[in-house]
This record gives C-alpha cells, sequence and structure tokens, in this order.
C-alpha cells in the first residue's frame, strides 16, 4: 500500500537528504586565479616603503625559459589573472617577451607594475594598450614634494611623463599609491591631477612594516587614520568620473557589514585567491609574510614542492580554533583575525583596539 506523503504524521519528509534542496548556495570557485610573478627583483629605486626590502640589493631575476615554465604551471593550476611585477619589470631583458607569452597560454588578464622611470617609457613604446589588460603607474603623492621623499629626487617628473604618455596612446592607465603619514594629504592631489589627463583609476594602499618599511615605521598609520582616510575617499568619490579604489584594510566593528556585503569572506591565506612567485623560487600566498621562510610552496628545478615546515597554510588556518585574538568581538566575520599582522608587527590591531576588525588587505572588491 503507497504511504500519502501529506497524511504522515508531523509531515515527515521520506525524502531526507535526497529531496531538492529549497535554494542552491553559490559557492565562488578560483584557487590561484591571481598569479603574481616578480621577474625580477632589480629597481632603479630605493623606495622608503618597498615591501622588497633586501630582494632589491640582492637584484636576482628568473631567466626567459624559467619564466615560460612558471606560467605554464600556474596557468594549468588556475592561473587566469596575471601581474607582472619586479623590483622594475621593464628592467627584465625578455619583458616584451614575457607579456606576449603569457597572452599566447591563456592568461585572460595580463598587468604591469611599473614604476615609469629609466627606460619603461622607452619600452612600452613599443607596445599597444591591448597588449594589457591595464598599466599601474606608481605614483606616491600628488606632486614632487611628497613623491620625491619616498622614490627619489625627480622620480616624480619621470613617472608623470611616462603616465601622460600611456594615456594619450589609450592604455588603460592606473595609479597606485601607498599612503603614509608623509604624503597623507598631498596624496588626495592625485584625484584630480590623474582625472584631468585621463587615468581611469587610482588606487590607495596602506603603507605595512614589511621591506623598507621595517627602517620607516613613523611612517605607519594607525588603524583609525586610515579608516579616516578611506571614510574621506567615500566622500570624494561622488564629485569625480575616474574611479577610486582603497584597501580596507581594517573596519569599525560597526561598519564591517559593508565589506562582507561586497563579497569580502576572510582571509585570502584560507581561500588561496592568489599567489606570488619570486625569483629564488619561493612562492607565497601573504605579502605580509615576504619576509619570512613561511612561504607555503617553493619552485625547485621547475616544479611545485610544498614547504613541509611550517608555512603560511598552517598560520592562518590554526586561528579557527585557536583564535589570534581572545576577545573578539566579530569572530564569523574574521574568523580568528589575521595572524600574519601579528606576526609581522609584533600585534595584531584587534589587540590594539577592540573596536577594529582587520580586513585583508590582499581582498579586493569590485571597483
Amino acid at each position: 500500500m503507497l504511504t500519502v506523503l501529506n497524511e504522515l504524521e508531523n509531515n515527515e519528509d521520506l525524502y531526507g537528504y535526497a529531496r531538492v534542496p529549497e535554494h542552491f548556495d553559490r559557492i565562488e570557485y578560483g584557487r590561484f586565479r591571481n598569479v603574481y610573478l616578480y621577474i625580477t627583483e632589480k629597481c632603479q629605486l630605493h623606495c622608503g616603503h618597498c615591501y622588497m626590502g633586501q630582494r632589491l640589493v640582492r637584484a636576482k631575476f628568473i631567466p626567459l625559459a624559467e619564466v615560460k615554465h612558471i606560467l605554464q604551471i600556474w596557468r594549468k593550476l588556475g592561473g587566469s589573472k596575471l601581474s607582472i611585477l619586479g623590483g622594475e619589470p621593464t628592467l627584465h631583458p625578455d619583458f616584451i617577451t614575457i607579456c606576449r607569452y603569457a597572452k599566447t597560454i591563456g592568461y585572460e588578464k595580463v598587468i604591469l607594475n611599473t614604476n615609469g622611470v629609466g627606460k619603461a617609457l622607452t619600452i612600452l613604446s613599443n607596445m599597444e594598450p591591448e597588449e594589457f589588460s591595464y598599466i599601474q603607474v606608481s605614483l606616491d603623492g600628488g606632486s614632487s614634494k611628497t613623491h620625491d621623499v619616498i622614490r627619489g629626487p625627480g622620480t616624480f617628473r619621470l613617472a608623470w611623463k611616462t603616465l601622460e604618455s600611456l594615456t594619450a596612446r589609450k592604455f588603460d592607465t592606473r595609479i597606485i599609491c601607498t599612503v603614509n603619514r608623509k604624503n597623507r594629504l598631498d596624496c588626495l592631489e592625485l584625484i584630480p591631477k590623474c582625472e584631468e589627463i585621463g587615468a581611469s583609476l587610482v588606487k590607495f594602499h596602506v603603507f605595512s612594516n614589511i621591506g623598507n618599511g621595517q627602517e620607516n615605521t613613523d611612517w605607519a598609520m594607525a588603524p583609525r587614520d586610515w579608516i579616516e582616510f578611506y571614510e574621506e575617499l567615500e566622500k570624494i568619490k561622488k564629485d569625480h568620473k575616474i574611479q577610486i579604489w582603497y584597501q580596507p584594510t581594517y573596519a569599525n566593528r560597526e561598519n564591517i557589514h559593508r565589506f562582507t556585503q561586497q563579497g569580502y569572506r576572510g582571509c585570502i591565506g584560507r581561500t588561496l585567491d592568489r599567489i606570488s612567485i619570486f625569483p629564488d623560487g619561493r612562492a607565497y600566498v601573504c605579502s605580509y609574510l615576504f619576509d619570512t621562510a613561511q612561504n607555503m610552496f617553493q619552485m625547485v628545478d621547475g616544479e611545485i614542492e610544498v614547504n613541509r615546515k611550517e608555512n603560511e597554510f598552517e598560520l592562518f588556518t590554526k586561528v579557527l580554533t585557536k583564535p589570534s585574538c581572545s576577545t573578539c568581538k566579530a569572530p564569523k566575520t574574521c574568523l580568528g583575525g589575521c595572524p600574519a599582522e601579528e606576526l609581522s608587527m609584533g600585534t595584531s590591531s584587534c589587540k590594539a583596539d577592540s573596536e577594529i576588525i582587520p580586513v585583508c588587505r590582499l581582498w579586493k572588491s569590485d571597483y
């Protein structure tokens, strides 16, 4: 005799877990989607905030054949967005070949990060706008008054000349500015200036006490100072056509929902959305750890080897069972805090201020 489902006691569902769900959760895929390849450590500058630190002195570069092999491996592992960095990447003897090769093997986006000085302008004059998704030029202030203090005499003039040339040739050109206590006010001048010449975006990052930043810790902005700065950017946005973007990095507890609504899901070290590969073969997920030996992977003879010693993945995941901050007021948002911040700076921002929640500085919301 067939059982009539709607006559079951308490409306029991005989199908149990086999029944069709009422809704489907959207699952985000994209392990190692963002590949950051440091093709050379060589640079003409020694900027006061550069996270490359002693690598700039070493000045190693990756030979072309090895670069091609690395690009192939990480493309197979899911890489689709490639950022080419240094040092200064245009100093690599095979820079143009590398950029073009990445496109041929399927990288959907190829992005260049350049300081815009030296021979960068001459080299880029041999390339066309469609060869890059966009080019980011580093400017650390709205004038030579602040930029040159950080990057060296005459560098603002040279970088601005490169920027003007790129925008005139219709490259999608963007500006990236690292904000510190010395340039905090002047860097806002970049917004109208870059808008006037046709740049598409100005990005603001907060100063980090890693690499050369360890020598200039007095430049660092307190979490509340950074929050005040980006809240000012939010007010400025409506008066400009140029896109304005910033790293949240820190949030007031009552405002963290703004970023979760934009898609923030916590530590990039656990979502593994990105990988950074250096000329010495070390591959990291988190930039806070570039000064350490906690890289997750090591490139050895063209192959990827997992770092069997204590690595960053263990660091990121252990806070799920033992949070970095015992007084966390938003455990579902930060999922244990930022152990990398604590390791590199000696303390976490939430320990210093219980109303502050660290937001992974590697997370990028939609512009």
